[in-house]
């Protein structure tokens, strides 16, 4: 008889044990295609969407979102070409069904060459606008994207050294937006507990 309760017991701790995970769920998010303004720029695009994805699929409790239903959202609120107001965003997350929309802009991706009598140095130039709305809370973050990091010309030979530092820029921004949303969204849940 002790070993049928001892069983019981163990059966019921499970099941209480595993509720939590249950009750857990992933934030769907909708990543908008690029809105490249640097012209001829293909390949920023290919960097935009690997990087971006990358980056939120390092993150847990997150999920990437894409069918028809997000897709017919997105092409309703006729985006194309522009950054997304916020209304514009927030349209789109109650219509396709998602939790955060995050959406980008490049407008310049190039490097120059500054010429010294030390050895010649790569600028990069690097501009661009991330914007992002959280259906929970409400919440429109918007950033400008900005680098003019400087390094040594012989090291940037061998790579695409922009779109490197353009995909570089793209994960930061991702895990911004991310890390901002886990604040909004854990800290009322934590103070409840």
């Amino acid at each position: 008889m002790k070993k049928m309760y001892r069983y019981l017991l163990m059966a019921v701790l499970a099941i209480c044990l595993s509720i939590p995970a249950f009750a857990a769920e992933a934030a769907s998010i909708a990543l908008l295609p690029l809105i490249n303004n640097n012209q001829g720029d293909e390949i920023a695009n290919q960097v935009y969407f690997k990087s971006a994805i990358n980056a939120i699929n390092a993150q847990k409790g997150f999920m990437l979102v894409e069918n028809d239903k997000l897709t017919a959202a997105i092409d309703a609120a006729k985006i194309a070409g522009k950054v997304p107001s916020k209304a514009a965003l927030e349209k789109i997350a109650k219509d396709g069904n998602v939790d955060i929309v995050i959406a980008m802009e490049l407008d310049k991706l190039d490097d120059i060459t500054l010429y010294s009598s030390e050895g010649n140095m790569m600028q990069l130039v690097l501009d661009g606008k991330a914007v992002a709305y959280y259906k929970i809370t409400g919440e429109f973050y918007q950033h400008r994207i900005y680098d003019d990091k400087q390094v040594p010309e012989a090291l940037t030979t061998r790579w695409d050294w922009t779109h490197e530092e353009w995909g570089r820029n793209v994960r930061a921004e991702i895990n911004r937006i991310l890390k901002v949303k886990k604040i909004m969204v854990d800290a009322p849940r934590m103070s409840k507990l």
